[in-house]
């Protein structure tokens, strides 16, 4: 992110960010059926990142690097319900520490299990004010806990609570900031668009009722359903389950509206960052696969939308830009660290299938890197399964591994030795998973986490 120049009061920061939420699926980013015009409108104002990458494309582990610009071996969240590490820094910290007002709202499922306990100060990574709740899905049944570690049930659809309680964080520290000129900075975490896909308030689902929706190319008649065995399910039913994705998706374009009026009505515009982005996509279909956790660009690649006017120019960015790039830059330009670089490729990984993934019949981890133009992925074994040229074939329907063209072996071993060496600066290498949870000492957190999943233990 490249601000202009010229010196302002620090900014106050709305980081925004859903769950589950592919790039593929807005308008702004060339989708004709998906109804986001508020998010269109937004990124006509904004810089637009074409390639931003959800370093580890699974809940847990995508969420600790959101909130720390740590890998998640640093932070210790590897993999679903397993609790990061309280004692890490996150950008709540840096903030906090250079005067900040922070602030916490929706879905946090960094706390480990029960999925519905109550995470004490000490686990908030530094979050001054609280309105979360560890993990849920039930939209509609919903509830959070706040600073006291009270549960609050919501009335309604949790998405639109969640905003309320935004807009009523940025009212009272915006005022504030009029008096003290203390910035505010607030991370809102919805859990939409995430499955299940039509827990939506019906008016928005009526949207695209009776819409014949374009699926992606590479959707092919036999989509495999989760657990493996089930059985499958045909392209009409994906584009079934695609209206309801698009309409979760047209719901939360109508909440970030509300919010970006409400900047606009206190006349905070110019002086806020207001960031929107996702955990990680969705890959609904494509591939013939469902869900997340695999290094495909249905899976991988995320919205990145960041406004800053007259700080950061509008525009169009390709060079890839990954999850584990966002808290640091965001310091950078509030002031309160130094500014950062940028590579041109950006590592992926999965370091232990879990849930889905496990459910699909993948007992294996991957590690990889997509730069500008390639993706190359190996299993947590070392054996190569994954290698596309997205300029050639943007679609990943010819993997070079078992189709290869001129130069792509020579390729291959450049990316390699690539992928070798940023983990390897990163502190880390292509380890199988289950020597990891046991070599690492995440054992007794793994287990307790099957156990509460009725899912099998290791060791």
């Amino acid at each position: 992110m490249t601000a202009l120049g010229g010196s302002v009061n620090r900014p106050n920061i709305l980081f925004v960010f859903s769950d589950q939420h592919r790039a593929q699926s807005l308008g702004c980013y060339g989708n004709r059926d998906v109804l986001s015009p508020v998010f269109d409108g937004f990124a006509a104002q904004s810089r637009r990142y074409t390639t931003c990458v959800s370093t580890s494309p699974v809940c847990v582990p995508a969420r600790g690097t959101i909130l720390t610009g740590l890998h998640a071996w640093q932070h210790r969240a590897i993999t679903n319900d397993l609790p990061v590490d309280p004692s890490v820094r996150s950008i709540a910290h840096a903030l906090g520490d250079a005067g900040y007002s922070t602030g916490y709202v929706g879905k946090w499922h960094l706390g480990g299990v029960p999925r519905d306990r109550a995470i004490p100060a000490g686990e908030r990574l530094g979050f001054q004010e609280w309105k979360a709740a560890e993990c849920t899905h039930a939209y509609a049944e919903s509830w959070y806990h706040d600073e006291e570690e009270v549960r609050h049930d919501i009335d309604g659809f949790e998405s639109e609570t969640h905003t309320d309680l935004a807009l009523d964080f940025i009212a009272r520290h915006q005022a504030a900031r009029e008096s003290t000129g203390d910035p505010w900075a607030l991370v809102l975490s919805w859990g939409p668009p995430h499955d299940p896909y039509d827990v939506v308030p019906q008016r928005f689902r009526d949207l695209y009722a009776g819409k014949d929706l374009s699926l992606r190319e590479n959707v092919p008649d036999d989509v495999a359903l989760i657990p493996a065995g089930r059985g499958t399910i045909d392209r009409d039913e994906v584009g079934r389950r695609l209206a309801d994705y698009y309409a979760q998706i047209s719901y939360l374009d109508e909440q970030f509206g509300r919010l970006l009026g409400e900047i606009d009505r206190l006349g905070a515009t110019d002086d806020t960052i207001v960031v929107y982005t996702s955990d990680h996509g969705d890959m609904l279909g494509s591939q013939g696969k469902l869900m997340k956790q695999l290094p495909y660009d249905e899976s991988i690649l995320v919205p990145l939308i960041v406004r800053w006017p007259g700080r950061i120019e509008p525009g169009i960015e390709s060079q890839p830009i990954g999850l584990i790039d966002l808290a640091p830059t965001l310091c950078s330009l509030a002031g309160v660290a130094d500014p950062v670089g940028r590579d041109d490729a950006q590592l992926i990984y999965n370091m232990v299938p879990c849930h889905q993934a496990i459910d699909r019949g993948e007992t294996r981890g991957w590690y990889g890197i997509r730069t500008a133009r390639y993706t190359y992925a190996v299993w947590d074994d070392g054996e190569p399964f994954c290698f596309f040229d997205n300029h050639a074939d943007p679609l990943q329907l010819s993997n070079l591994f078992a189709h290869p063209t001129e130069g792509s072996e020579r390729e291959a071993a450049r990316l390699k030795a690539r992928l070798e060496a940023m983990l390897d600066a990163a502190g880390w290498s292509v380890r199988k998973w289950d020597e990891v949870i046991v070599d690492e000492g995440y054992l007794k957190a793994w287990n307790e986490s099957q156990r509460w999943f009725g899912r099998a233990e290791l060791g």
